[in-house]
């Protein structure tokens, strides 16, 4: 029997709405392969299904592994879905059809499902999760903002993973006060934070350069910062190899310091 393709949007949402898709298709897990992301192989003797985004479905899923699951199998199931990683719909389908299964024998109590390391998918859900989880952590110390005119904080990035809703509560809480936007060139996703409101994202549309223009104090606080991280510098003990080990060249392009 041919095996059954569904193909969904690389985001959290897509994902959980291609699993609820391919659970609801009744064609037998066996059968089913779900991959995420506008680029796939076409495979000889399958049949392609695409999975149209709906985010009621998405919660639905979601809903259900807080509730059989937990919020830590949630927690790592979600940060997963961010991950740079072509198999990743496919391990977080595995895991939620084994977690059912699993906590189908527990009698409606909560399933521990991330504590079977040993089932592959799993496995690569938890190497995915902590993987997104310490670029995020990275990133909240190598974000560098600009100011510009109107009072918008604007900052570039160009993480692996889609991390920008891990680290939206981070510079909220620390900047309550501050219009301020981060770009995630990457993945053409933008967050945005206006004073007293929630902070929320959008994608697909990269900000408009000709309307981010410097204040005119900026570029002398640059140079002020430049030089206060030059003159702290020892170049006696100057170690290239651990820098980069600590500070990977993907972070530098959009650093200050190293403009």
């Amino acid at each position: 029997m041919n095996r059954v393709i569904f193909q969904c949007e690389d985001s959290m949402e897509g994902i959980l709405t291609g699993v609820y898709d391919a659970w609801a298709s009744r064609v037998g897990h066996d059968r089913v392969k779900l991959e995420a992301g506008p680029d796939h192989e076409m495979e000889l003797f399958s049949e392609y299904r695409r999975v149209e985004t709906d985010g009621e479905k998405a919660e639905k899923v979601a809903g259900t592994i807080r509730r059989r699951m937990g919020q830590n199998c949630w927690e790592s199931i979600y940060q997963a879905t961010l991950a740079e990683e072509k198999e990743k719909a496919e391990a977080v389908y595995r895991s939620v059809v084994l977690g059912l299964s699993l906590a189908q024998r527990k009698n409606g109590s909560v399933y521990r499902l991330m504590e079977n390391i040993q089932e592959p998918c799993i496995f690569q859900v938890m190497t995915l999760s902590r993987a997104v989880a310490r670029e995020a952590h990275r990133y909240l110390g190598f974000v560098r903002f600009q100011e510009m005119k109107g009072k918008l904080l604007y900052s570039e990035i160009e993480p692996s993973g889609q991390i920008l809703p891990l680290i939206g509560e981070h510079f909220a809480n620390r900047y309550p006060g501050e219009r301020f936007l981060i770009f995630d060139r990457h993945h053409q996703m933008s967050l945005l934070h206006q004073p007293g409101a929630p902070w929320y994202l959008f994608r697909g549309e990269a900000p408009k350069t000709e309307l981010l223009e410097q204040s005119d104090g900026e570029k002398a606080y640059e140079e002020l910062w430049k030089g206060f991280v030059d003159t702290i510098a020892i170049r006696e003990r100057e170690n290239g190899g651990l820098q980069q080990q600590l500070l990977p060249l993907k972070f530098r392009k959009y650093m200050t310091e190293w403009g």
